[in-house]
């Protein structure tokens, strides 16, 4: 069973007439029949059931079929992959990160011990859009819309706590409500950033004002701000990763304001991804699950 036989089988089976299928393959149309009659001797069964100059495919030739497709098509996967092994650009990577930007270190850190030749171009959330290269892969609070030629998978649905320097007068109080922070101190995401912009709506639909004494657009500084001990703040409860990096600070529930969000890995498929995209993807999929 050569190629060239499988070749020639699946064109006739897609066509159903040895004549049309000789010209399209540019064959004589003796050398095609003889070409498919060995094929069925090596396999021992009939392909095709023929009545006078019409053919179809019959339960075998269907079974075959199916399997031509898969091999024909993992071998054109295999000369991309080739293709993209063997070209400089296939090392590069556009990669866009609109939030968890507090572990990006980490996550480029472990990348790079794994594939220390790939180059990564990182945007982060601020740059002008219109100035940005398309991107390879994406990760955002949403997926990205729909596109036939990417795919989203959700990495992480995290609570959003609230966040108490150890002298505040609720630290230590057992159940706290949303209107027990009323006139205390906050310091806030704003809402140009997607995770200020859900705390603003949640609280909005529940009526409650916070007193912010200090808003901004990057989640850094809130952090740094929040390092002060001056102000409560609402934050994710993995991403920022206050526990390690302020163990002071405690973390602790509302009751009555149930809060959330989602991050997700919006990808180039692989038949449209550069390796290093591929394996950026790969790695973040494997970096969140440990989370």
């Amino acid at each position: 069973m050569t190629f060239k036989q499988l070749q020639f089988f699946r064109k006739t089976a897609e066509l159903e007439n040895i004549s049309r299928a000789a010209k399209e393959l540019f064959v004589a149309q003796p050398a095609l029949s003889k070409s498919i009659k060995d094929l069925e001797a090596e396999l021992k069964y009939p392909l095709f059931d023929r009545n006078g100059k019409k053919i179809s495919l019959n339960q075998n030739g269907r079974i075959l079929y199916k399997h031509v497709q898969l091999v024909q098509n993992n071998l054109l996967q295999l000369e991309q992959e080739l293709i993209n092994a063997n070209t400089p650009g296939s090392h590069t990577a556009a990669i866009s990160i609109r939030v968890a930007s507090k572990l990006l270190p980490d996550i480029l850190r472990t990348f790079y011990t794994k594939y220390p030749d790939y180059n990564l171009k990182v945007y982060q959330l601020g740059n002008n859009p219109s100035s940005l290269p398309p991107f390879d892969v994406i990760i955002d609070s949403a997926p990205r819309s729909s596109s036939l030629s990417f795919n989203s998978v959700k990495l992480l649905e995290e609570k959003i706590l609230l966040a108490l320097p150890p002298s505040h007068p609720l630290a230590y109080k057992e159940h706290i409500l949303l209107s027990d922070l009323t006139g205390y101190p906050c310091s806030l995401l704003n809402e140009s950033y997607s995770l200020g912009k859900l705390l603003h709506t949640k609280m909005d639909e529940l009526r409650f004002t916070p007193n912010i004494i200090f808003e901004s657009d990057n989640p850094h500084m809130i952090r740094d701000f929040l390092a002060l001990q001056l102000t409560y703040s609402f934050v994710p409860e993995k991403t920022w990763n206050i526990k390690n990096d302020f163990p002071q600070l405690l973390l602790r529930e509302v009751d009555d304001f149930t809060c959330s969000r989602e991050i997700y890995l919006s990808y180039l498929k692989k038949e449209y991804a550069v390796l290093a995209a591929r394996a950026f993807t790969a790695h973040v999929k494997e970096y969140f699950q440990k989370l």
